[in-house]
């Protein structure tokens, strides 16, 4: 938003300063330094009909951006220097169409309109400070994703559907890496005694946290948009961000095209021992020398003989950004 908008309506409670803090506080508000003057309307839309009919119109005054133009706009923003504050500004109020667009999706789930494009404006400033440009997507496809986490994660704050006591989800945690594990070595989903035998729980114990599990995923199942629920942005440390999203759909893309440079027996097998290609299923060796053929020593060369190639191949050195 312009400096313009923000001193024209200064003097109304309605509006408030991305600089300030919301009720919600979120960990993506940090390093917010500088940002550019976009008012964010917080009272009820009611309240406010003529001050939000203007924040539109204003919205409306700046056009949208080619590509060429969000490429340059976030060369200046990561280069710093005078114009990175400007770059910011522009490309950050140039899209607020998107917050208010992506805000009407997340409507009656406990959040006001007016709260959720604030919490949408501030995942738009993060978007902002953190596009890379020269990944080569688009900003507002990227700036989505922050967008609706900030949004999901203010209804979550409030609706508060998840009271899973600290300590079982430590076991919840535990559980679903052992399983996994199970899984993987046994080549099918572990009994209740198996897993008790390997957590050194009894099998009472094991059907509980089983349990605990089950109302997580109910409770992160409720819907807050067409295809969205709160399993898709809301969880512990290991949270995925839109960054990570980003970076992992584009690893995949590298990967595929990396792996066309290997044989159609070498492919196969690090698709299927790597589970790029089964949902993220890791086959065993014995599992992928029955589809060929071969015992699990032979799977096992054709792995490592795979695996040194693509190591050596001068092309590979691309994929060493992903680690940074």
């Amino acid at each position: 938003m312009t400096k313009n908008f923000s001193k024209k309506y200064a003097t109304s409670s309605a509006l408030l300063s991305p600089k300030a803090t919301s009720a919600t506080g979120t960990k993506d508000r940090e390093n917010t330094n500088d940002i550019p003057e976009v008012t964010v309307l917080t009272s009820k839309p009611t309240e406010t009909d003529d001050i939000f009919q203007m924040f539109l119109k204003d919205i409306a005054k700046n056009n949208l951006l080619t590509h060429a133009e969000e490429m340059e706009l976030g060369k200046a923003i990561r280069e710093g220097g005078k114009n990175a504050k400007l770059a910011k500004e522009k490309l950050v109020a140039s899209n607020l169409r998107l917050v208010i667009s992506i805000a009407k999706k997340y409507t009656g789930q406990g959040v006001l309109f007016m709260d959720l494009i604030q919490e949408g404006c501030l995942g738009l400033i993060r978007a902002a400070e953190k596009y890379d440009y020269r990944r080569g997507f688009k900003f507002s496809t990227y700036a989505t994703w922050w967008i609706r986490q900030a949004m999901i994660r203010s209804i979550a704050n409030t609706a508060k559907t998840i009271r899973i006591p600290v300590h079982m989800q430590d076991r919840i945690r535990q559980m679903k890496d052992i399983r996994e594990t199970l899984a993987v070595k046994l080549g099918r989903e572990a009994s209740y005694e198996e897993l008790g035998q390997e957590m050194k729980l009894s099998t009472s114990k094991i059907k509980e946290i089983i349990g605990a599990m089950n109302k997580e995923s109910m409770s992160l199942d409720i819907a807050v948009g067409e295809d969205i629920s709160l399993s898709d942005y809301i969880a512990d440390e290991e949270t995925i961000t839109p960054e990570h999203i980003t970076d992992r759909h584009m690893l995949r893309n590298d990967l595929m095209r990396f792996l066309n440079l290997l044989s159609k027996k070498e492919r196969h097998v690090l698709l299927k021992r790597y589970g790029i290609s089964n949902n993220g299923y890791r086959q065993t060796l014995g599992e992928v020398g029955k589809t060929l053929g071969y015992s699990k020593e032979r799977v096992r060369q054709i792995e490592n003989e795979a695996l040194q190639k693509l190591r050596t191949h001068q092309q590979m050195n691309h994929l060493k950004e992903y680690l940074n």
